[in-house]
């Protein structure tokens, strides 16, 4: 993943990173709490590089569920329990993409074949009609 590719995910990582120390450091939002933007960023970037790439929303919706997951945990402890649903809810986000994905591509047609022809018993086809100009 040389050249301009690493660049934009290296990038985003790095800036995703800095972002949420810097965060952590004012204390407005903890590093454990915030670290699945990490996937969010690399999703980001990968449906940058390839706009109908699969593994960008998978690694970006991945992300997002554990962020939702460890800011409810953190700020309503009373709701635990959500954390039991990440990986069920993962794999339900992961088959609609495959089913989404399934159902807009389009399915392969098969090559046109010519109609058949009808000839009538009894007559023959007519031979081709000389040019005047000859």
């Amino acid at each position: 993943m040389r050249g301009k590719k690493g660049q934009l995910i290296g990038g985003l990582v790095l800036v995703t990173l800095g972002s949420l120390f810097i965060l952590d450091r004012l204390i407005i939002l903890e590093i454990y709490i915030s670290w699945p933007l990490i996937l969010v960023a690399v999703g980001v970037a990968l449906f940058l590089i390839h706009p109908h790439s699969l593994a960008s929303w998978i690694v970006g919706g991945i992300g997002v569920v554990l962020f939702i997951v460890n800011f409810a945990i953190a700020f309503f402890p009373e709701v635990e329990a959500w954390s039991d649903l990440v990986w069920p809810t993962i794999l339900v986000i992961i088959g609609v993409l495959l089913l989404y994905r399934y159902y807009q591509t389009p399915s392969p047609k098969l090559p046109a074949q010519p109609p058949p022809k009808q000839e009538d018993a009894g007559t023959k086809p007519e031979p081709p009609k000389a040019s005047a100009e000859s």
